[in-house]
């Protein structure tokens, strides 16, 4: 089905203002002109030749009012920024030597007095002044200081649960690392004699995701062997030191305030997993002794150089000839197992038993990634993404990852990376926003109509060598691609924003200059109240069973009332608002509240007689079927906020939560993506005392942004303002 692009409205019309409007409306000059900022982006975004939705995405952000703080980044966008970093890039021995010049400046004790921004990179903990603005304090967070001591809290690193899905991986193949480093290269399975079945407690599980260089090997010169084998042995020693200098059974201490950043002694993710899962299962503080004074006498330093000339070190002998020194440390090496597709799984031509071994195993490959740490092998990442398995392997990694952010390692350079890596700075950040992209493409393709998987691929810019690979993938895809939530101040606001009806004609709004907040220990004023099995709210797999077969697009307005509720005056009235990260999850989850209004009746004992969804789309690429934005006053004995709960606890969730919470009426929200006690009652404010709201008198219909507005704008230019406001 061909592509056709969603009506926008009449932008030249919308950007001719009439002096008589001017003249009655004096505030409706700032509402129009917050929407021509949307209105040209969209334009912009949707004006050209490219029809990809990073495409599009990219010339929308790039449109879009500038921030001092990145939106969300596209390939299409690193692509520019890697050609601007490359025309003025320094010599690698300046640059590093500029890089040092953060972690020698000025250290302040104290966090600086009034309000500020914190931002986290390369280690280090910066205070600001203002988003973007002067730096008023660097704080290195591998320093234990009473700032952060008073924030911080013990926390170790979480480990895959491998023993929960044991019974389903005992056919499984994995690759010890002694066995890899005697190889020197990743063998075939049929070369390899001294591979183990099965996962098994006390061992550290890695799958091993990475580009094939060749079609007929994927690694044929054992590059990624080197640095695979490099970096998984200075990982353990890492592991060892950390252990032996702050305890054992020590905990790391981490900041909840700092994004759980780690503060004080305390190795990478991939160290403390080798610490807690393999360390503290085999050996106790006597047996540790002897490794550590082993690692001591070699120095961290020398590992480190190794790992830095790792591409270098052929047939591995430079690593063999260091762990003769080491003699201590290869038992331990025998507990990191790898799985490594190539190695791990029989190759073409297969026999008839390989063949069945090679679909069963294909069918397990979310398995051995919740068994096993993810290791990314990464060195051209815009062609790392495009591929379709290299982008789904790193999609499932983002939920099978305990704590979600899978181990990176850049195979164009040293086998170690230089310092701790943020979410910004690692791969983590960009699959997350691809991830956006990606869904949007299969709301269009699912929920709209709008084109076929394969066009939906192709759109997606993601290639297979194999075009039968389409139906796994994309299967594989409808599960994986949920996003969690991403919060930017271009995104496109459109859809109804509920406003509470206070009666004779007034309305309780957000003030002009709202912002949301969280407070320090990362808790909100909630009560839990129930559970409720949301997620077929978000399942698009369910979705495509439960519909219809002939069944069109659901029609979904973004206010909507239920006609005629049998219970109405036996039940307190309730009105459903919706939040959403886009148009098409929000007709999604809007349908699904329809489908099952019953269920939520029956639990809250409410009568829903009205629902209206809200979308908030970091990157507006999909279709939008409604594509305009007004206020609507809404009246309701009980209001329930349901959307993931990264929308529900921010932004517009938590603008609408603080409004029903002020006008004394039960504010109730529902995480779809949560299980357990995702049904909660708000019973506070983040911040008592905070001007959040205002009482709008003379309330009309309000103004209708053609265009939608974007995020920085929403509360400042949503109304039109000259009526009374207390």
């Amino acid at each position: 089905m061909p592509w056709s692009e969603p009506p926008l409205g009449d932008v030249e019309a919308m950007l001719k203002v009439p002096p008589e409007e001017l003249r009655r409306h004096p505030g409706f000059l700032y509402a129009r002109r917050a929407g021509w900022a949307a209105a040209k982006a969209l334009a912009y975004a949707r004006g050209g030749d490219e029809r990809t939705y990073d495409g599009i995405a990219h010339r929308y952000l790039s449109a879009c009012p500038q921030d001092p703080f990145l939106a969300v980044e596209t390939l299409a966008g690193r692509a520019v920024r890697e050609r601007r970093r490359q025309r003025t890039e320094l010599p690698r021995d300046l640059a590093r030597l500029a890089e040092q010049r953060e972690l020698l400046a000025h250290r302040h004790l104290v966090m600086p007095d009034g309000k500020f921004r914190v931002g986290i990179e390369r280690g280090l903990l910066y205070a600001m002044a203002e988003a973007g603005g002067e730096v008023v304090g660097r704080f290195p967070l591998t320093v234990r200081h009473r700032t952060l001591d008073g924030l911080s809290k013990p926390q170790d690193v979480l480990l895959q649960p491998t023993m929960s899905v044991r019974r389903h991986l005992t056919e499984s193949r994995w690759l010890p690392l002694d066995e890899l480093i005697r190889y020197a290269r990743f063998p075939r399975m049929r070369d390899a004699s001294q591979l183990v079945r099965g996962v098994f407690p006390g061992r550290h599980h890695v799958f091993v995701s990475h580009r094939w260089s060749d079609t007929a090997q994927p690694d044929p010169d054992g590059r990624q062997a080197r640095l695979v084998a490099w970096h998984l042995v200075v990982s353990m020693c890492e592991a060892v030191q950390v252990a032996h200098r702050r305890g054992l059974h020590t905990p790391r201490q981490v900041a909840p305030a700092a994004m759980n950043m780690p503060v004080g002694l305390a190795g990478s993710d991939l160290a403390e997993c080798l610490l807690v899962g393999v360390l503290r299962e085999v050996m106790d503080e006597m047996s540790l002794a002897p490794v550590a004074r082993e690692v001591e006498q070699v120095g961290m330093d020398a590992l480190e150089l190794g790992a830095s000339e790792a591409s270098e070190d052929i047939g591995l002998e430079r690593l063999s000839a260091l762990l003769g020194a080491l003699p201590a440390l290869p038992p331990l090496l025998e507990r990191i197992h790898l799985w490594y597709d190539y190695t791990c799984m029989p190759q073409a031509p297969r026999t008839s038993a390989e063949e069945q071994l090679f679909r069963s195993t294909l069918e397990s490959l979310f398995l051995l990634q919740f068994a096993g740490r993810t290791l990314v092998l990464l060195d051209d990442v815009a062609d790392y993404l495009s591929r379709a398995w290299c982008s789904l392997e790193a999609a499932t990694s983002l939920a099978s990852t305990a704590g979600g952010r899978p181990d990176v390692l850049h195979t164009g350079g040293s086998a170690r990376p230089a310092g701790p890596a943020t979410d910004t700075e690692s791969l983590r950040s960009l699959v997350i926003d691809r991830q956006l992209i990606i869904w949007r493409g299969l709301l269009d393709t699912e929920v709209f109509r709008k084109q076929t998987r394969e066009e939906c691929l192709r759109r997606l810019g993601l290639d297979m060598a194999e075009p039968g690979d389409l139906p796994y993938i994309y299967d594989r895809m409808l599960s994986f691609a949920v996003p969690n939530g991403r919060l930017s101040r271009h995104a496109l606001v459109t859809g109804v924003v509920p406003l509470p009806d206070m009666g004779e004609g007034k309305i309780l709004i957000p003030m002009p200059d709202y912002s949301g907040s969280q407070p320090v220990d990362g808790g909100r004023p909630v009560r839990a109240i129930g559970s409720l099995d949301g997620w077929g709210g978000l399942n698009l797999r369910r979705y495509i069973e439960e519909r219809q077969t002939d069944a069109g697009p659901p029609d979904m307005p973004p206010y909507w009332r239920v006609p005629g509720p049998d219970t109405v005056g036996t039940t307190p009235t309730c009105h459903v608002a919706v939040v959403a990260e886009c148009e098409g999850e929000a007709v999604l989850i809007s349908s699904w509240v329809r489908r099952h209004r019953r269920e939520l009746e029956k639990q809250l004992r409410v009568t829903v007689v009205s629902g209206s969804w809200t979308a908030v789309d970091p990157v507006p690429v999909g279709h939008l079927p409604y594509g305009r934005l007004r206020a609507r006053s809404v009246r309701a004995d009980v209001w329930v906020v349901v959307g993931k709960s990264g929308l529900v606890a921010n932004d517009v969730g938590q603008a609408l939560c603080r409004l029903v919470y002020e006008a004394r009426l039960p504010a109730i929200t529902v995480s779809l993506d949560q299980t357990e006690g995702n049904v909660e009652q708000i019973i506070g404010d983040v911040t008592p005392g905070a001007p959040h709201s205002g009482l709008l008198s003379g309330w009309g219909s309000g103004y209708e942004h053609p265009s939608g507005l974007l995020s920085m704008h929403l509360y400042g230019h949503l109304l039109q303002w000259g009526a009374s406001v207390h």
